[in-house]
């Protein structure tokens, strides 16, 4: 019996670039066809971009270009470079309500300055205050945090059935083991007969072991090693445990799975009915009415990239987006405060009614018309904002002029100003010190 896709010539070990190069270089003509589609032309190679070009037939490049996010391999933007005769726009989304396009719309109106065309939702119901839907989906801007989550979701005693996108092996389990084996003593190593199978992660041992791998890893930047470098350093002796207990709670078909895990990059195209953004995208540290205290900060110094995964993940959502905070900050840069007002008669029913605001000690006053109520929102940590109840001079802080039309403009500057101490992470704070 012939075995089937049987090879008869050596074969080498090649990048999907490396193969697709041998491709162009070969100049195949695609001559029966009558046109080329071009899908995600925002994200081409220019190998395809050359294939392409030099067919003698009509071309059809369709793209966004606000999902590139394939920059750092070399990919180049066909919509923009390759000429065109005739340009046609979609931007009425059949994915979601008018809910989730209006975050989507706000990180390329705020964050990308792009106003022209705005993105429009459907009329699907959908929500972005923190409750589920449906099949969730975690996604993540690297690796090492989808590991993060599937362990987070995976413990307990009813452990989660989860579904890592593109799936378990192509993850990449079995190299977090082999570099977990390789930080581990030689005689630890002997002792417990650990065998590293992965071949170029093995002749670290006879070389300059963890640390040396450690070194080239960062020397080349490659990410995905870097990620999963960070992994072993991080969970260490837990590793083997960690894993085994990923494998058997991992199901290949996510139809089936409670939680599906992955990144951006990998979710890219797909859709789910409740999307967690998890929180190591690009951050906006603070709302609108307190960027004043961080002069230094701008979004235009992040890269285009970085606005572009955060839109992605966002449009993944069909029913429900669960948002971290930076995208709540986000949404204030627009406007978006959450707040809704109320009859202050209403408010005031049970008593006396203290801003919600930390550090605040005011008190709604009673001969006042409206008062504003910041909404409950959980965010993708699982903490919550209970909101509540805005003094005018908070309320006048958030919306400006439009507090005039709860109370008189003499009644809102007769109140005690509050300026909201920001506490940033650590790491944030020292990178808006050095620049």
């Amino acid at each position: 019996m012939r075995k089937l896709g049987e090879c008869t010539e050596e074969a080498y070990q090649m990048t999907h670039d490396g193969y697709l190069k041998l491709w162009q270089l070969s100049k195949p003509l695609l001559a029966s066809f009558d046109a080329i589609f071009v899908d995600e032309a925002q994200d081409c190679t220019p190998a395809i971009m050359n294939i392409v070009l030099s067919q003698p037939c009509g071309k059809i490049f369709v793209g966004d270009p606000h999902q590139q996010i394939y920059t750092f391999r070399g990919a180049v933007n066909a919509l923009f470079t390759v000429p065109h005769t005739h340009v046609f726009y979609l931007t009425q989304s059949f994915r979601f309500g008018v809910e989730i396009a209006y975050v989507g719309a706000t990180i390329l109106d705020v964050c990308k300055r792009v106003r022209k065309k705005t993105l429009v939702g459907g009329n699907h119901q959908s929500g972005i205050r923190g409750d589920a839907k449906g099949q969730v989906a975690l996604l993540s801007r690297t690796n090492a945090n989808v590991f993060d989550e599937a362990v987070r979701v995976t413990e307990g005693e009813v452990p989660s059935r989860i579904h890592l996108i593109g799936g378990i092996k192509s993850f990449g389990l079995d190299r977090i083991i082999d570099i977990w084996i390789l930080l581990q003593p030689e005689e630890e190593r002997r002792k417990q007969n650990l065998v590293i199978k992965d071949r170029f992660i093995r002749r670290w041992v006879h070389k300059e072991g963890f640390s040396g791998f450690k070194r080239y890893v960062t020397a080349a930047e490659d990410k995905e090693l870097e990620a999963k470098i960070a992994v072993v350093e991080k969970y260490n002796i837990r590793i083997p445990e960690l894993v085994q207990r990923i494998e058997k709670c991992h199901i290949e078909d996510l139809d089936f799975a409670e939680y599906i895990l992955g990144t951006v990059h990998k979710a890219k195209g797909l859709e789910f009915d409740t999307v967690h953004v998890l929180d190591d995208f690009v951050k906006v540290p603070c709302a609108r009415h307190n960027l004043p205290q961080l002069p230094h900060f701008r979004v235009e110094s992040f890269s285009e990239d970085e606005w572009n995964l955060l839109y992605v993940a966002v449009t993944r959502a069909k029913k429900r987006l669960i948002m971290t905070k930076s995208l709540e900050n986000i949404l204030t840069l627009a406007g978006e405060y959450f707040l809704q007002a109320e009859l202050t008669s209403s408010v005031l029913k049970t008593g006396v009614v203290r801003c919600c605001v930390g550090q605040c000690n005011n008190a709604i006053p009673v001969d006042t018309v409206l008062t504003m109520k910041k909404l409950p929102i959980t965010y993708s940590n699982r903490k919550e904002n209970k909101g509540g109840y805005l003094c005018h001079s908070c309320a006048e802080q958030r919306i400006g002029p439009l507090a005039f039309l709860t109370a008189s403009p003499e009644q809102v500057r007769a109140m005690e100003r509050t300026v909201e101490n920001i506490v940033l992470p650590r790491h944030e704070a020292l990178l808006f010190l050095v620049f």
